[in-house]
């Protein structure tokens, strides 16, 4: 990764969980804003197998390091019996850990919530455009993503990307042993990954993947826990009749995903390239979300056969008598706004019964618009918005 992308991801000053899929950069950030007194690595052979044999052999190898001193223990999931370690040694002797980890679901399995309340959970997401401030690379970042190892060789983009989805194939779900067979998983990821940024039909990935219905439901999970992918629920305003209760769902990366359904070598759709814009727009609303600690819920809305809204920020929580409230955001892969695209933005915006205070518009184009209680922006201006702290 190069060092001219700074982060905008915050040190704890406190032992922290930092979670990220693999290839988001979470070692060489570590390493950067770091100077620790021991760095533990379990991707390196040596080191997984004395933590595996005798998780307790942390204790001597951290005997020297006094309170306060930091503590980096890398891709934490494949020993999880270390967490006991660790809680121990944070207890007894104060020391500050930073803990990696690409998957959430040996953690979960090993009760990693040991260490809740005492440890901070941080996520690391591939490069918001925030980070990168180039508007050249938007493309880019549309058709290949934001992974950094991507960015950082654009020309060996398609090949890394191949490889990164069979190395997922190989050490999370092979060597995890998350599920017996790979096959099967391997034909649910390239269909699923088809659906990327779309309405979550299991039926259709099953049909389509020839695995059964059931096994796809446990499919998309393991996606979640290895933070491949996320569901983005629909939210119920009771603002219209047919609003649709399905989720959406994507993957973390739209490079990823593209890899992962077999077109990372060919040419994208348009429709493609409207999902993958759409993603990297929601890549930098979770990135902020995440690294400044807003914590606010993210939806989509959509109304069947009428309206469909990308996402909804819950920028305020119902508490007792005090309703919710929400900003809506839609997102366009175009350099010309249309005016019919904006009028369902204007519709829930300008009805109180929806609770949606503020509605934006995101496109490619280069003028900034204002049509009534509408703000249409190009992504760049959204995003520096949007860090500012305008947007929520």
């Amino acid at each position: 990764m190069s060092n001219f992308y700074e982060r905008k991801i915050v040190v704890p000053t406190k032992t922290f969980l930092l979670l990220g899929p693999r290839g988001t950069g979470k070692t060489t950030w570590l390493k950067k804003m770091l100077t620790p007194r021991v760095f533990i690595n379990l991707l390196h052979s040596d080191q997984f197998f004395r933590y595996q044999a005798n998780p307790a052999a942390l204790r001597e190898d951290l005997k020297d390091v006094a309170a306060g001193e930091w503590v980096v223990v890398d891709e934490a999931q494949r020993v999880p019996e270390l967490l006991n370690e660790i809680h121990s040694l944070y207890e007894s002797k104060g020391i500050q850990f930073a803990i990696t980890g690409s998957s959430a679901r040996k953690l979960k399995r090993a009760q990693a919530n040991l260490l809740a309340g005492r440890a901070v959970r941080c996520d690391l997401f591939p490069f918001a455009f925030a980070e990168i401030k180039d508007p050249n690379q938007i493309e880019f970042c549309v058709e290949f993503g934001s992974l950094p190892p991507v960015i950082s060789d654009r020309d060996m983009a398609a090949d890394i990307l191949s490889a990164y989805v069979e190395t997922y194939l190989k050490e999370e779900i092979a060597s995890e042993a998350v599920t017996r067979q790979l096959e099967p998983f391997a034909r649910f990821l390239r269909v699923a990954a088809q659906y990327h940024g779309q309405h979550l039909n299991v039926e259709s990935v099953a049909r389509e993947s020839s695995v059964k219905r059931r096994t796809v439901d446990n499919y998309f999970g393991i996606l979640e826990d290895t933070l491949l992918g996320f569901r983005l629920p629909a939210l119920q305003l009771n603002w219209r009749v047919k609003e649709t209760a399905h989720p959406k769902f994507y993957f973390f990366d739209s490079g990823v995903a593209r890899a992962a359904s077999g077109w990372i070598r060919e040419t994208m759709p348009d429709s493609w390239r409207g999902f993958s814009f759409e993603s990297l727009v929601l890549n930098e609303i979770r990135a902020y979300n995440s690294y400044q600690r807003k914590e606010r819920s993210l939806f989509h809305y959509d109304v069947a056969g009428s309206l469909d809204i990308d996402i909804i920020i819950e920028t305020q929580r119902k508490i007792l008598q005090r309703p919710s409230a929400y900003v809506a955001v839609e997102v366009k892969y175009s350099k010309r706004w249309n005016k019919e695209w904006s009028q369902p933005l204007i519709a829930i915006a300008s009805d109180q019964r929806s609770r949606v205070t503020a509605a934006y518009g995101v496109y490619l184009g280069n003028d900034v618009i204002v049509d009534g209680p509408l703000t249409i922006l190009p992504f760049a201006q959204f995003s520096e918005a949007l860090w500012a702290g305008k947007i929520f």
